[in-house]
């Protein structure tokens, strides 16, 4: 395969990518929106689930530096400097709601004993 035919199948694959990516935000906030005006109960919850996502994300941001990375090293992958802070912010939210599922399960195990 030449190099441009390579360049059009990756670039092809971003743009399915990207529009399966928008389908699933505009379903997930159509679901959210039918769970807040059907119940009351669940919508506190849903409301603070939302807003701790937000919070964990703006403590990533603050959180990421974007002086970490050459702006050499982005000038050949065809980017600018400016989104080494949003790389760094989406990692680091990634690592700690990582942790916090992998902390979560392990706790959940070790109290399913003392539940009995």
């Amino acid at each position: 395969m030449s190099h441009s035919t390579v360049l059009l199948l990756v670039n092809i694959g971003l743009i399915i990518t990207y529009i399966l990516f928008g389908i699933a935000v505009i379903g997930a906030l159509i679901a959210a929106g039918k769970a807040l005006t059907t119940s009351r109960g669940s919508s506190k919850m849903t409301l603070l689930g939302a807003l701790g996502i937000i919070v964990i994300f703006a403590v990533s941001w603050f959180l990421s530096s974007s002086t970490d990375i050459s702006e050499i090293l982005f000038e050949r992958t065809g980017t600018s400097l400016w989104w080494s802070r949003p790389i760094g912010a989406g990692l680091i939210s990634f690592y700690i709601l990582f942790i916090c599922v992998v902390g979560t399960v392990i706790g959940t195990e070790i109290m399913k004993p003392f539940k009995k």
